[in-house]
């Protein structure tokens, strides 16, 4: 299990979506401060204003569910095909969660400009680490698909 490259890389995806559960993924802002910020899990309007956007909770649960998955492909070292297709699945959830992100950034610039507030949005470093994951999930079922191709080819030589 550990001497595997693709439990390192399934480890360190597990700890980035980690990193990005804790971490703040975003700001709004204008010229002169900060107007909004926001987690995965909470929406925080700098001072009282009239915004009253939703929070982006599922982005939270999401992440714990990515989370999950890549921790119980882990384990499942012994059972490659299973593995695969967990990972493959947490690809998929992590591109979802790069969509949704991309929606909902948009959607909440579209609501601060209803309000008449002018701000932009800068990107914080816990939004980069899914991408990250991608990758990392990417080398993983590389990896995973070379151990069974390796395996496939030794049961046949017996």
């Amino acid at each position: 299990m550990i001497q595997r490259i693709q439990t390192y890389y399934l480890a360190l995806t597990a700890l980035l979506c980690g990193v990005s559960l804790c971490s703040t993924i975003g700001r709004f802002a204008n010229e002169t401060d900060i107007v909004a910020s926001f987690t995965n899990f909470v929406f925080r309007p700098a001072e009282e204003s009239s915004l009253d956007l939703i929070g982006p909770w599922p982005f939270g649960v999401l992440l714990i569910v990515i989370l999950l998955l890549n921790v119980m492909s882990i384990f499942l070292f012994n059972y490659r095909m299973r593995q695969l297709r967990l990972v493959v699945f947490s690809t998929i959830l992590l591109v979802g969660y790069l969509a949704a992100y991309a929606f909902i950034v948009w959607f909440y610039l579209q609501q601060l400009a209803h309000v008449h507030v002018a701000a932009h949005y800068e990107l914080a470093h816990g939004a980069i680490y899914p991408l990250v994951c991608i990758i990392l999930n990417m080398l993983a079922i590389r990896g995973i698909r070379k151990d069974e191709a390796l395996v496939r080819s030794i049961d046949r030589i017996r």
